[in-house]
C-alpha cells in the first residue's frame, strides 16, 4: 500500500505526560497521544497513516462535542444493530455511509472522469455478485411489476470505439420501490437484475420494468438517523450499472429519470447532472427491437464511455 493520499506521520517523540509538541497536556490529550504512540507500530505505512488520522479525528470529535457515556453507548448499540440488518444483497453499513455523504465523497475523490467519460456514482447497498447471466436483449424483469422498459445503448472508449467483452451488471427497483433482495430473495430468486456481455459492436440492450422514486429501507437503523435529522430519505428513480471491461477502468454508475420529482434531494447525494436522462414514455407502437407494444411502455437510449487504465 502507498501513502499517496495522506501525509506521512513521523514517529512520535512525546512522553506520556506531554502533548506531541512536548508541553504538558491534559489527561485526555495524554490519552490520545498514548493511543497514537501505540499505532506507530503498525507495519503497513498506509494503514498506519489511515489509523493515526482516524484516531486523531475521532478523539477531536469526542472532545469537541464532549461526548457523553450514554451517547457513546447508543452509538455502539446502533452499530451492533446495524450488523444484524446486513445480509447478502443488503449492507446496512453502506446505507449509513451513503446518507452521511461519505460514499459519494469517496467516489468523487477517487473516480475523477476525464472529459467525455461517464461519471461514477455510489454503488448502493443492493449489489449481488454472480447475478443471473442473460443473452443480449433478454427480459430481466422476471417477477418484477411495473411499466415495460426497453433500454439500450453502447459501451465505448474515450476515442469512441466500441468496447467488446464488457461485463455489464444492471439492477433496479420495481414499481413498488423495492429490490429483489427486499422481497424474499432466497425464496423467489432474482428479478430486475442481470448480467450481460457486449460483443464486438459494444451494444447493450435489455427489457425490464421502469424504476420509480423510493425511500431508503424503512426497517433498518439508517432510517432512524434520517428521521431524527434531515427527514429526507427519498431516492430518485434510477437504474444501477456496473461495467467491467478489458483495458478499461471499472465503472459503477446510475442513470436517473429526468421526470423524477426528487432529483434535487437524493438521500445519498448520488445525482450528477450528466447521469440524468430521458426515459421516453410511449403509448403503444413498436419497440426498438420490433416488438409490437400495447399500452404504456418506456424506452431508454444511452451510451457509456469508459476510461482506459
Amino acid at each position: 500500500m502507498t501513502t499517496d493520499h495522506l501525509p506521512t506521520h513521523r514517529a512520535s517523540t512525546h512522553t506520556p505526560n506531554t502533548t506531541r509538541d512536548g508541553s504538558p497536556g491534559s489527561a485526555t490529550d495524554r490519552l490520545t497521544q498514548e493511543v497514537l504512540r501505540r499505532f506507530e507500530l503498525t507495519p503497513d505505512p498506509r494503514l498506519r497513516d489511515v489509523m493515526r488520522s482516524l484516531i486523531e479525528h475521532l478523539h477531536a470529535f469526542a472532545k469537541e462535542v464532549k461526548l457523553r457515556p450514554e451517547e457513546w453507548l447508543l452509538a455502539m448499540k446502533t452499530l451492533e444493530e446495524t450488523g444484524r440488518w446486513c445480509a447478502p444483497g443488503r449492507n446496512e453499513f453502506i446505507i449509513f455511509s451513503d446518507v452521511l455523504g461519505l460514499s459519494m465523497l469517496t467516489v468523487m475523490q477517487n473516480a475523477a472522469s476525464p472529459p467525455g467519460a461517464t461519471e461514477a456514482t455510489v454503488m448502493g447497498p443492493f449489489l449481488v455478485e454472480g447475478a443471473p447471466q442473460f443473452a443480449m436483449g433478454a427480459d430481466i424483469s422476471a417477477a418484477a411489476v411495473g411499466t415495460p422498459l426497453h433500454a439500450q445503448g453502447r459501451v465505448l472508449d474515450l476515442q469512441g470505439h466500441p468496447v467488446a467483452n464488457a461485463v455489464i451488471d444492471v439492477w433496479h427497483s420495481d414499481e413498488r420501490g423495492l429490490y429483489d433482495v427486499q422481497d424474499g430473495f432466497e425464496e423467489n430468486g432474482a428479478w430486475a437484475r442481470g448480467q450481460f456481455t457486449t460483443g464486438a459492436d459494444g451494444h447493450w440492450r435489455f427489457w425490464s420494468v421502469m424504476p420509480v422514486d423510493y425511500p431508503v429501507p424503512q426497517d433498518g437503523t439508517a432510517i432512524e438517523l434520517l428521521r431524527a435529522t434531515t427527514g429526507r430519505s427519498m431516492r430518485p428513480a434510477h437504474l444501477h450499472f456496473r461495467i467491467v471491461a478489458p483495458g478499461q477502468q471499472p465503472l459503477v454508475t446510475h442513470l436517473f429519470d429526468r421526470l423524477s420529482t426528487v432529483l434535487t434531494e437524493d438521500a445519498v447525494y448520488g445525482v450528477r447532472p450528466t447521469l440524468v436522462v430521458d426515459f421516453r414514455r410511449h403509448d403503444g407502437g413498436t419497440a426498438p427491437d420490433g416488438r409490437p407494444m400495447e399500452g404504456h411502455w418506456c424506452a431508454l437510449q444511452h451510451d457509456f464511455v469508459l476510461t482506459g487504465v
